[in-house]
């Protein structure tokens, strides 16, 4: 039995958003079979401060509900940290059996070598973005973070989400894509197709480097149009997703 691969990335699950969190768990219970593996490549939630969220938003139990009945028929899910999930450590590992993967990972798809990443790290050019990554995911501050409050985390999202809207949307693009530089790395490494979301501008196109072609696919985000990528046929194929 061939196994079916299924790719997603920024759903950005918000408490005040139901149909969402409905439809992404009806789209789930539909993968609940042996043959599925199914890669979650980050930002699952619009935020997440830890386990210990479940407490003030008990409804997210759902979720990992479903990505549990996946793995319970003999599924695979392979959950990729995001920019705004990263506290979701090895929960889900713990949870629900689910693979976790920090930074990226290498499959082979019919022989070819598909990298699998969030995305953050091919934007390079997003200087202060990874400023901000080495400081918070650092030793010091996670061990902080983890000792503050629920209450004050909750407090320390919403000033950064403010902050975040009000920056201007045309200077943000022009340092939020991935960088071409980050592009040359993975055609040296041997990689044939690399895909990632977190870009938010959903693609399909060929990067030419050095005689080789390196596909480069980028997810949409379920703020704009809710899709999986599955590999079908010997080639990738975005399908909507009706929402409930």
């Amino acid at each position: 039995m061939k196994s079916r691969h299924v790719f997603l990335a920024d759903v950005h699950l918000r408490r005040d958003d139901v149909r969402r969190r409905e439809t992404f768990v009806r789209l789930v219970d539909g993968l609940a079979e042996a043959d599925v593996r199914l890669y979650v490549l980050g930002d699952l939630f619009d935020f997440w401060l830890g386990p210990a969220q479940l407490e003030v938003e008990p409804e997210w139990q759902t979720v990992f509900d479903a990505l549990g009945r996946v793995t319970a028929a003999g599924g695979q899910v392979t959950f990729f940290h995001g920019n705004r999930d990263y506290c979701m450590g090895r929960y889900l590992t713990r949870a629900i059996g689910a693979e976790t993967v920090p930074h990226s990972t290498t499959i082979d798809l019919d022989g070819r070598r598909v990298l699998l990443t969030h995305g953050d790290m091919l934007c390079t050019c997003d200087q202060l973005y990874h400023v901000a990554r080495r400081f918070t995911r650092g030793r010091l501050f996670s061990a902080v973070w983890w000792c503050v409050p629920s209450r004050l985390k909750f407090g320390c999202y919403r000033v950064y989400r403010n902050i975040s809207r009000r920056q201007d949307r045309e200077r943000r693009a022009s340092r939020h894509g991935i960088d071409r530089a980050a592009l040359r790395a993975l055609v040296r490494r041997g990689i044939d197709v690399v895909v990632c979301g977190h870009v938010h501008a959903p693609s399909d196109r060929p990067f030419r480097h050095a005689g080789r072609t390196l596909r480069v696919i980028t997810l949409p985000t379920w703020d704009d149009r809710p899709a999986v990528l599955e590999w079908t046929g010997g080639d990738f194929v975005l399908t909507p997703v009706e929402s409930t």
